[in-house]
């Protein structure tokens, strides 16, 4: 049986949102700061399911960016919302953190 070597990347959970926001919108951001860690469990349907969500925020490198939709296999699109004003449905833990008062928006004192 032939030996399977991957190599490894350790990323942080800054340096894995930019990789990833850059992979499936092409957006560079910065800034970028851990919110808040969920642990859900959804024990309905067919088999349950278990999300470790990490909500992190950021900001864009140049503001003028545009979302690309680099993985429509996976994705019909992107959009920016209003934090009041979300389309519906959202996924899970995000719907179940709003629903609880979250809000990631910071406001000025």
């Amino acid at each position: 049986m032939p030996l399977i070597h991957a190599e490894t990347v350790w990323e942080n959970f800054e340096e894995c949102a930019a990789r990833e926001v850059k992979e499936e919108t092409g957006l560079e951001i910065a800034g970028t700061e851990l919110l808040t860690v969920t642990n859900n469990l959804f024990d309905e349907g067919l088999r349950p399911l278990h999300y470790v969500t990490i909500f992190m925020r950021s900001r864009l490198v140049n503001p003028d960016q545009v979302p690309q939709n680099l993985e429509p296999e996976k994705c019909d699109g992107w959009d920016w919302f209003e934090w009041d004003n979300l389309p519906q449905p959202l996924f899970w833990p995000l719907e179940k953190m709003v629903n609880d008062g979250f809000n990631p928006i910071p406001t000025s004192s």
